[in-house]
């Protein structure tokens, strides 16, 4: 499908030509069992496009071969699926001569010889004679090590692919037990294996990975199980945990109208009994209405709480103040109509006084009427900045500003009545939010012995017997009055009959 021969720069381009490398590679080992080249087989994805697993292997073989100076012959497989039920088997060849090929142009050698020292130093001989020495690679392309991290390096190339790509798709380039998967591997087939499988013939190592995968699914699917009751038990609990620590607004409203509700007993008496479910459902509807009403202003926390009460606040605080200042201009104007008519009460009182010539018959008049006459002048200095050219007061335009000023408080009064409404409605969810908070931190204990519905029944007892109590009393009070009558009878016929 895709063939190309990657090399160093430094290699001449005749070397690009397949039949012409493997030639001078054939040519340049003198042995005739001499190993000729590393060979690579490598599994492509069926999720990426042929384009994309092309680009995969070619930028592979760059990186981490050609980059080390190894020459690759390499070879891109569709491997179509001739069986429609079987998926199809990408793959790719490299092939890479062991002899590398030198800077200076020619084929370097592939061993070197490190001869065994004694402790002094020197070569040590075998048995024929001859020096023993450790055939010892120039490149370091065979070892087990590198191996391992073309392997890594590969994972790591294609999983980055798939995230390119947003695929949840992964693989691992680990065994089973390096993985830490208690798992099974199953054992290759060979093509004759597949081949007879397919006709129906049914084999050793088919079977065995048959059951194999039997296994290893029914441990998967029991250990997904295991794993997920501990997660659901630790988010339970943890759950649990942070309700009782830590519970939301939310959960708080729900715990404090639940004991209002819940446990409570069916009474004997009718209308007892209506009295009871009539409460229960004003319960539901007042914490139908609180969640309504978080949910309308996104209040989730106490704190959110808080906040909405601050600003319900500073929204009165300005109505108020804004009240204060219209009824401050109201009295303003009141005080000032009432010192107009002390000017038109006391105004023949003035004149009589301003009428006296003669000054002891003044003086005489002023003492009689001293605190009148001086009110007056106080009141004329304070209204004289509010008379016009001719003397006159706006007696009419004060008027039309009080009555202007009442429609405007009223007004005002009004806009600012759902605000007290909605602070007083957010004030009782923040008080029932923090029963419930206060009654989760006390502890429980019941000195009584008794469980809650019987509680519920004793505080219904007490509560009749308080009401008996009570009309004993008021009887006691009418037979007292009814007593204190009779007294007073007595007495009014006993003086009659003296009279």
């Amino acid at each position: 499908m895709f063939t190309e021969i990657l090399k160093p720069d430094y290699v001449p381009e005749r070397l690009s030509d397949r039949e012409t490398l493997w030639n001078e590679v054939e040519r340049a080992e003198k042995g005739k069992r001499a190993q000729l080249a590393y060979s690579f087989d490598i599994a492509l994805q069926n999720e990426l496009t042929l384009e994309e697993n092309i680009q995969l292997a070619r930028e592979f073989c760059q990186e981490q071969f050609v980059e080390r100076g190894m020459i690759v012959d390499l070879a891109v497989h569709e491997g179509k699926s001739k069986d429609g039920d079987e998926p199809n088997n990408p793959h790719f060849h490299v092939l890479a001569p062991i002899r590398p090929f030198t800077e200076e142009k020619i084929w370097g050698n592939k061993q070197k010889r490190e001869y065994v020292l004694d402790e002094e130093g020197n070569r040590i001989k075998d048995a024929q004679g001859r020096y023993v020495f450790n055939a010892v690679s120039t490149t370091g392309w065979n070892d087990p090590e590198l191996l391992k991290e073309w392997r890594n390096a590969w994972t790591e190339k294609v999983n980055d692919k798939f995230r390119e790509c947003h695929m949840a798709a992964r693989i691992d380039h680990r065994s089973y037990k390096e993985q830490g998967i208690d798992l099974i591997p199953t054992i290759h087939e060979w093509y004759e294996v597949r081949a007879m499988e397919k006709k129906g013939i049914k084999t050793i190592i088919g079977e065995l990975n048959r059951a194999i995968r039997q296994f290893n699914q029914m441990f998967i699917s029991l250990k997904e199980s295991i794993q997920w009751m501990k997660t659901a038990y630790e988010e339970m609990k943890m759950e649990l945990d942070r309700r009782q620590q830590n519970p939301t607004l939310l959960e708080s409203l729900q715990d404090y109208y639940d004991k209002k509700t819940q446990n409570s007993p069916k009474l004997s008496n009718f209308y007892a009994e209506m009295e009871r479910r009539g409460k229960k459902i004003s319960n539901l509807q007042e914490f139908a209405k609180s969640i309504n009403y978080l949910q309308i202003h996104s209040i989730e926390t106490m704190d959110d709480l808080q906040t909405r009460i601050q600003e319900l606040n500073g929204i009165i605080s300005t109505s108020k103040a804004e009240i204060s200042e219209k009824r401050e201009q109201l009295k303003k104007l009141e005080d000032l109509e009432k010192k107009m008519q002390v000017l038109k009460q006391n105004q023949p009182l003035i004149d009589e006084y301003n009428h006296f010539f003669f000054q002891k018959r003044r003086e005489k008049f002023y003492a009689e009427h001293k605190k009148a006459i001086n009110y007056y002048r106080k009141c004329e200095r304070e209204l004289k900045p509010y008379r016009d050219k001719e003397g006159r007061l706006p007696e009419s335009k004060w008027k039309k500003e009080k009555e202007d000023l009442r429609i405007m408080i009223e007004e005002l009064k009004a806009d600012n009545q759902p605000y007290h409404d909605e602070l007083a409605f957010v004030k009782k969810v923040q008080r029932c939010a923090d029963i419930a908070r206060r009654d989760r931190k006390m502890p429980e204990t019941d000195t009584s012995g008794l469980s809650e519905e019987k509680r519920e029944l004793q505080e219904q007892e007490s509560k009749q017997m308080s009401s008996i109590h009570g009309r004993l009393v008021e009887n006691q009070k009418l037979i007292e009055e009814e007593k204190a009558k009779n007294r007073k009878m007595k007495k009014k016929r006993s003086n009659e009959i003296s009279l």
